[in-house]
């Protein structure tokens, strides 16, 4: 997982379907030219992945199931509100349940022994690779507040890593 302020995306020279997402994100970002008015919930196409935006509350970390994903990078970032962002490495923990290839995603169960947690607010971004379990959208100090985000989703293989 990597973290960091919006302002600092272009420092990783990830590719172009990496700046298109990110500069899709930079612009409802704090100082970005997009109005929150017009950012509709909902799925945005990319010329190579696409972003989800979403009006949601932040939930409690009891019963919620870390994720991971085997085609897409997601990269998240908060637009509204705040929440915590748990983060695992996926070496050792098994599915609970079959991997679902069509929504490119599996869910683990119990939790992860060593876990990592941002806080993602306005204006700080969170990468996953397909090797991060991830927790998203839980609630800061465990009280559910209103949340609203975007997650950008690349294909892995469309990152340029070295």
């Amino acid at each position: 997982m990597l973290v960091d302020h919006i302002g600092n995306w272009r420092r990783y020279g990830f590719g172009p379907a990496w700046e298109e997402t990110m500069r899709w994100l930079e612009n409802y970002a704090p100082g970005g030219s997009g109005s929150l008015a017009d950012l509709t919930d909902g799925t945005h196409p990319l010329t190579d992945g696409f972003v989800s935006v979403a009006t949601l509350t932040s939930r409690p970390l009891s019963g919620s199931l870390y994720e991971c994903h085997k085609r897409f990078c997601d990269v998240q970032m908060v637009v509204e509100g705040q929440e915590w962002l748990f983060n695992a490495a996926t070496t050792g923990l098994s599915l609970d349940g079959p991997f679902d290839d069509q929504r490119d995603v599996g869910f683990f169960q119990p939790a992860p022994a060593e876990v990592s947690r941002v806080t993602l607010s306005p204006g700080t971004f969170a990468l996953l690779f397909p090797w991060d379990a991830h927790l998203p959208a839980i609630a800061v100090d465990g009280v559910p507040a209103p949340l609203r985000k975007c997650v950008g989703k690349i294909p892995f293989e469309s990152l340029r890593l070295s």
